[in-house]
């Protein structure tokens, strides 16, 4: 039992793709608008605005990523529960999306926070170092006189973990299917299913199996 839509079609699409019969498909297809159709999918709420026509898996995945391009995943994302309850909708359809969740503006999950509290941590540490020292004494460390350099230290170390929490929370799996591409092909199976085109979706699933064969009957 898949607890992502897509790979449960996918996998669905592999039983037709050894023989890419019209009957295979054909079941397969029956399978899907099954699946659609339920009671349980369309009790997703993301699930019933595309049916009804009011938006796309690929608009909805768009509207995530526009928060998370480039210099943007550097910058602290506040806890929006209305966010985050889409998101989760999203991900019961397309995998790899999850990284766009909004935890806490003051979550350790970019390079931004991290780097903000290794200097205050690097503060804290020359003063209960240099508080040590009685007047007139040398201090207990001899880098505990450089309170600049102890902060710049802990700040860049801030930013090492800071990046490497970047790439385990904010950045998408690349090992995974891209869920653009994901949301694309869901919105073509969802596509069919709303326009009521079962023998033209048979007929998608049969040339995508044969273009998917021909492509491993070559030598190259």
């Amino acid at each position: 039992m898949f607890d992502i839509q897509y790979n449960f079609f996918r996998d669905l699409d592999r039983r037709c793709g050894a023989e890419g019969t019209a009957a295979q498909c054909a079941a397969v297809v029956e399978l899907k608008r099954k699946t659609i159709d339920s009671a349980l999918n369309r009790s997703n709420p993301l699930v019933a605005d595309v049916l009804a026509g009011g938006t796309t898996f690929v608009a909805t995945y768009d509207n995530f990523s526009r928060s998370f391009r480039g210099l943007r995943r550097f910058v602290p994302k506040g806890h929006d529960a209305e966010w985050n309850e889409r998101l989760e909708q999203l991900a019961l359809i397309v995998p790899n999306v999850r990284h766009f969740r909004r935890r806490s503006l003051f979550a350790a999950d970019n390079p931004t926070n991290l780097t903000v509290y290794g200097a205050v941590a690097g503060l804290a540490t020359w003063a209960v170092l240099a508080g040590d020292a009685e007047p007139g004494e040398a201090a207990p460390l001899p880098w505990a006189d450089a309170p600049a350099a102890l902060v710049a230290g802990l700040a860049v170390l801030g930013f090492a973990f800071g990046s490497a929490a970047m790439f385990k929370y904010r950045v998408r799996d690349y090992k995974q299917i891209h869920a653009r591409e994901a949301a694309g092909y869901m919105d073509l199976n969802y596509g069919f299913f709303r326009v009521g085109d079962h023998q033209g979706w048979v007929d998608s699933l049969r040339a995508e199996s044969a273009g998917a064969r021909a492509k491993l009957a070559r030598p190259d």
